[in-house]
């Protein structure tokens, strides 16, 4: 998981974000524009973790933000998070 929290850490710079209540809106930027054809939105916790995610982290780095701003239990985030992080690498990947 460690490869895909670096790859997802690097990509975010190719994205505009933009919130919408508790939701974020990821638009990828392809040549210098945006490309509204193809976007994601994310709802508060993948929010959270796009705007907190960094080279450092790694799968026990990012259940301990998660937890501490959610206040939930670590083996649920764990479970989400391994289902999460391949799916947002796959949309960045499949621009």
């Amino acid at each position: 998981m460690k490869d895909s929290i670096d790859f997802i850490s690097k990509e975010k710079e190719n994205f505009a974000c933009r919130r919408s209540g508790d939701e974020l809106l990821l638009i990828p930027i392809k040549d210098n524009v945006s490309d509204f054809n193809q976007y994601l939105t994310l709802n508060e916790v993948g929010a959270f973790i796009w705007e907190n995610i960094t080279q450092l982290d790694d799968e026990d780095s990012l259940v301990s933000k998660i937890c501490a701003e959610f206040d939930t239990e670590e083996t649920l985030v764990r479970k989400d998070l391994v289902h999460f992080i391949p799916q947002l690498q796959q949309f960045i990947v499949g621009e």
